[in-house]
């Protein structure tokens, strides 16, 4: 073979290949984009496809506008991303805004480009058989040197290169043979000192052979059968999210689909703040952090390092005190004005007998239940007593030196960083409780739902609903219970913490029904939900299904898990004894008992009604006891009321 004096190649299908169509790539930064400004596009724009296609409008128009210019139809990367913001914003941005967000697409897209990127396993072999001095790539594409250079080192490209010139750079390209020129004009050769190798018949076999320079197809058998498959395989069309070939679920009757949203929304969103710790807190949050980490196991995205904190408002509350007060005590009697001392001490965490001659001496019978604790002659003589705030302030500081030796020895010590916590609602105490601990920290709180907060928040603490934007959000947190019931765990809830062997350790208290509970019912359906999590995650990657397309459906499927109840679920919940320890100071039971004189009445009495709704309300889950007794004509009834009061 003789040797030449240059030799280039094409880039894409030569050099480097993709994992899926090249389009593909195209749809996932579309996809990043509506996840996180879906709430800005137009209406029409609100699917990775549409804004996909939009794309290439602009990229039609752009090329068309250039070739008018006297160039060929080439144009670049930044200003198809400029013009896009422009067309899919529902209000126009502000120049400075979209040329920043322009530039983040851009990176976005470099970024998926990597992860789909590999280099042809034969290319660097096929470069050293063939004789030559000099090394370039000559590449149709629309973003420019640095990118292409950046994603060859990626892929682990080790020949050097003394030039990558892109069509875009020089707005000619070699489907009309001007890049050639360009290039052996830059690089001071002729048409017979160069050699060029590339995959497409036309633009790299039969233009260069056009211009006197010798040129052979590069089109290994096996990749390009591949690459075959993957492009038979893409669907640039816009369906229903659950539409695409592969789905796990078709419609919103598994309430799976739901906790899918959930997951993969924090998930994307703390990737996007660039936040590198999540936390996931108990009880419900070990049930979270396995989806999470089931999920993240199967992604192609790094999913941000997760870990399990065994917290409880019990756990947290005393140690966050910052003082020993009525007033800082407002933080607990605003949600709980009626309290007994007893319930009192419970919620802090300490032992009645500890304090019970401070009681004694106050004349305050632990059992009493007081209203407005605060505005009790006899409390605020307590909280006068120094030798009572002594005792507390011990207290206090003993169990906050072991949840900081706990948080310590799990990455969590106060430094100054944004972390991500997760937990199921509804208004976020725990995180707050953490936030005056670690005042430094700003926490990002990830929620199912959030009702409106009773305490001033910390300027630290930031908090999300997932479900909060829908409109009957609030409806629904009404019978959150059931909900809490399939999100439990085995391990009991978290009372304090211990020290054993120079290691930290949390203490959890188990309700022998409520466990029995989970292993007959609750954990099978976690098991199933888990599994079908997976194949969300890979079905969404594979078809490039964002999670803001799904979250209508997600609350859909939640909807239907409480207002629709299935009579298994119902017969597990009602069996159920839940830990209340906090506030209240016990275990509530759920278990109920069938009133049929009751419901007769309501029927002729404006009075039962009230009492048989009062009854219904105190269930906890009105749909659940319906269902329980079969008395399915008047849930639907019960929602239509419960959606129109809220």
């Amino acid at each position: 073979m003789p040797s030449y004096q240059l030799l280039s190649l094409d880039i894409w299908d030569t050099i480097l290949r993709r994992d899926c169509h090249p389009d593909a790539i195209k749809v996932e930064t579309a996809a990043v984009l509506l996840e996180r400004h879906g709430g800005e596009l137009q209406e029409a724009y609100r699917n990775p496809r549409a804004l996909f296609r939009l794309r290439q409008d602009v990229e039609r128009q752009l090329g068309a506008a250039k070739k008018a210019q006297g160039f060929d139809d080439e144009y670049a990367i930044q200003d198809v991303f400029r013009e896009l913001l422009a067309r899919a914003y529902r209000e126009p941005l502000p120049e400075a805004a979209a040329e920043e967000l322009a530039s983040r697409l851009v990176a976005e897209e470099l970024a998926a480009e990597k992860r789909h990127v590999y280099l042809d396993p034969g290319i660097e072999a096929k470069i050293d058989s063939i004789p030559h001095e000099r090394l370039v790539c000559i590449s149709d594409f629309y973003a420019d040197e640095a990118f292409l250079r950046e994603l060859l080192t990626a892929a682990g490209f080790s020949k050097p290169l003394e030039r990558v010139l892109v069509s875009c750079d020089f707005g000619v390209n070699k489907r009309s043979g001007r890049l050639f020129e360009e290039a052996e004009k830059l690089l001071n050769v002729t048409p017979a000192e160069h050699m060029h190798l590339g995959d497409n018949a036309y633009s790299d076999v039969e233009v260069p052979k056009r211009l006197g320079i010798a040129a052979e197809r590069y089109l290994p058998a096996e990749e390009h059968k591949k690459r075959e498959e993957r492009e038979r395989n893409f669907v640039g069309d816009s369906k229903k999210p659950l539409q695409y070939p592969g789905a796990p679920l078709t419609g919103t009757d598994d309430v799976s689909l739901f906790f899918y949203g959930f997951v993969q929304n924090l998930a994307e969103e703390a990737m996007a703040r660039g936040i590198k710790k999540i936390y996931f807190f108990t009880r419900e949050g070990e049930f979270y952090k396995e989806i999470y980490d089931a999920m993240a196991a199967v992604s192609k995205r790094a999913y941000p390092k997760s870990y399990l904190l065994e917290v409880s408002r019990l756990a947290t509350f005393m140690p966050s005190l910052r003082e020993i007060s009525t007033k800082e005590l407002m933080r607990l009697w605003n949600q709980y004005s009626i309290q007994s001392m007893q319930a009192l001490f419970t919620s802090l965490g300490v032992e009645l007998e500890a304090v019970r001659g401070y009681l004694v001496r106050h004349e305050l019978p632990p059992e009493e239940v007081i209203t407005y604790p605060w505005q009790d002659k006899r409390v605020q003589a307590l909280f006068a007593d120094e030798e009572f705030l002594d005792c507390m302030e011990a207290e206090r500081d003993e169990k906050r030196a072991l949840l900081l030796s706990y948080c310590a020895e799990r990455a969590l010590s106060g430094a100054e960083e944004e972390i991500a916590i997760v937990d199921i609602g509804w208004r976020g105490t725990i995180q707050d409780n953490l936030c005056h601990l670690f005042p430094k920290t700003k926490m990002l709180g990830f929620y199912i739902g959030l009702i409106p907060f009773l305490n001033e928040q910390p300027a630290n603490a930031e908090k999300r609903g997932y479900i909060d934007a829908f409109r009957s959000a609030r409806a629904l947190m009404t019978v959150s219970t059931p909900f809490e019931m399939i999100c439990n765990s085995p391990n009991g809830s978290t009372v304090g913490y211990r020290r054993e062997d120079g290691k930290t350790f949390a203490i959890r208290n188990c309700e022998q029904e409520e466990d029995a509970i989970f292993f007959s019912y609750t954990k099978e359906l976690q098991k199933h939900i888990i599994e079908t999590c997976v194949a969300l995650c890979i079905y969404c990657e594979n078809q490039l299904v964002t999670e803001f397309e799904l979250r209508p459906l997600a609350w859909e499927s939640l909807k239907r898990f409480i207002y629709e109840p299935k009579r298994e679920t119902v017969k597990a919940y009602f069996a159920l004894r839940h830990n209340e320890e906090f506030g209240v100071g016990s275990y509530v039971d759920r278990r109920t008992r069938f009133r049929p004189l009751l419901m007769a009445l309501a029927l002729v009495s404006k009075k039962k009604r009230k009492e048989f709704k009062d009854f219904l309300r105190d269930t906890t889950w009105p749909q659940g006891y319906l269902t329980k007794y079969r008395l399915y004509p008047l849930i639907g009834m019960y929602n239509r009321i419960l959606e129109q009061y809220y």
